[in-house]
């Protein structure tokens, strides 16, 4: 029995086994057909991680910032923003709290003095980005660093592999979801029920809740660093 490899091509053999159709010239899925559902149940778990609130799938970005200018736009592939800080210009980091202002006013770029070693603002997403209030009182390289979750990349060739993050103890349960999704798609096609894809869909909408819910409920307040008590 060989060691089936850990990619893409070796994801659609085991789905393959479990279906008992090997040969894809006289199967009833084709290898393209297995990859998406594959890629699917992929994507779907590893948004179960991140719900996890373990760290799982996170990259780190920086942002340059602009004097007064108060809104920038996200990294490429954000899904979720962890942490964001500004940094000093001794290499230190800050990291600012996330609010939604209604009631007190907008602190203009004017009171920013020093630069960025004095500027510690709020944030607030909006639409495609996120807004920093007060706006930055200089032009500063690499001055945001933001930490964030990123879905990882669809598995498109053969040799594509799980994320490091993934883990590998657990995969089966992805080969298990799409060897399902394969033999829902043939009992589809034989009966005309729709039953299948309503099933599929009310798994994926249950999914897409917790998700919502997740962001709502653990938003994490970041307070700035505050100093050691000291007794006058």
């Amino acid at each position: 029995m060989s060691v089936l490899d850990d990619n893409l091509l070796g994801y659609t053999d085991r789905v393959r086994r479990w279906l008992h159709e090997l040969s894809p010239d006289t199967s009833f899925w084709s290898d393209t057909f297995i990859a998406q559902q594959v890629n699917a149940s992929y994507r779907r778990r590893c948004t179960h991680l991140v719900m996890a609130h373990e760290g799982y799938f996170t990259n780190v970005a920086t942002r340059d910032l602009t004097a007064n200018q108060e809104r920038y736009q996200w990294p490429p592939g954000l899904e979720r923003c962890l942490k964001m800080e500004v940094v000093r210009s001794d290499g230190t980091t800050v990291p600012l709290e996330r609010l939604e202002r209604h009631y007190a006013a907008n602190a203009s770029a004017a009171v920013q003095s020093g630069g960025i070693d004095t500027y510690g603002p709020s944030f607030r997403p909006i639409g495609g980005g996120f807004v920093l209030e007060p706006a930055p009182g200089a032009t500063t390289v690499d001055a945001l660093r933001i930490e964030y979750f990123g879905l990882p990349t669809q598995l498109q060739v053969d040799g594509d592999s799980w994320h490091a993050d993934f883990p590998r103890s657990l995969d089966e349960i992805c080969i298990l979801d799409a060897t399902i999704a394969c033999l829902d798609s043939e009992g589809l096609m034989e009966t005309g029920s729709m039953r299948t894809v309503a099933r599929q869909r009310s798994e994926w909408e249950d999914t897409w809740e917790r998700y919502i819910d997740s962001k709502v409920v653990s938003t994490n307040k970041i307070m700035p660093f505050q100093p050691h008590y000291q007794d006058a």
